[in-house]
């Protein structure tokens, strides 16, 4: 379902690029941070397929989409890693967790993305080393920063509580083995 989710904001993000391949407002990472501190790796997990069925939309083919899948999944993990070991609530109601979130969750993981996703994009010869770590950078940042902060802040305040008392909720960021009994 976080594929399914992720595809479709990641195709109505592809309508609003400020530069190819970068879009002014990344809806998308705004779901999945949510989406893996409510289901754990799974929840990451539909960045990968996510980025991979929307890749036409930004103008490159499914083998190239395969690198930046890879890229988009370090924004989920990285926040669901530190969050987690920060020991924050999830639903934002104290000024501590919210601070937190802003730093982990929408400035370090989305730096580290776009730090990474820019060479991809140099790699691949979409753009120059200086423009990828210029304008590109930058694009990529923004982009990524206002979605994750405005739609990640708005659904983590808004439905953790009720994800919370679901049976898919994680704890952690990967599923815990079953208790054997003896």
């Amino acid at each position: 379902m976080s594929s399914a989710i992720y595809t479709v904001l990641g195709t109505f993000a592809a309508s609003v690029q400020i530069i190819p391949g970068l879009p002014m407002f990344y809806a998308p990472e705004g779901f999945i941070v949510p989406a893996t501190l409510w289901f754990g790796f799974w929840g990451a997990l539909g960045a990968f397929f996510g980025s991979i069925l929307f890749s036409p939309f930004y103008g490159y083919g499914y083998t190239v989409g395969t690198l930046f899948a890879i890229v988009d999944m370090i924004v989920p993990l990285v926040a669901g890693y530190c969050l987690r070991k920060l020991k924050i609530d999830i639903s934002l109601r104290d000024k501590r967790s919210l601070a937190y979130f802003v730093a982990f969750g929408c400035v370090v993981n989305v730096l580290l993305e776009a730090l990474i996703g820019v060479y991809v994009s140099y790699s691949v010869g979409f753009y120059t080393l200086i423009f990828a770590y210029t304008y590109g950078l930058l694009a990529w940042f923004v982009g990524s920063f206002t979605g994750t902060l405005v739609i990640g802040g708005f659904l983590l305040r808004a439905l953790s509580s009720y994800f919370i008392r679901s049976p898919l909720y994680h704890e952690s960021l990967l599923p815990r083995k079953p208790e054997t009994g003896s």
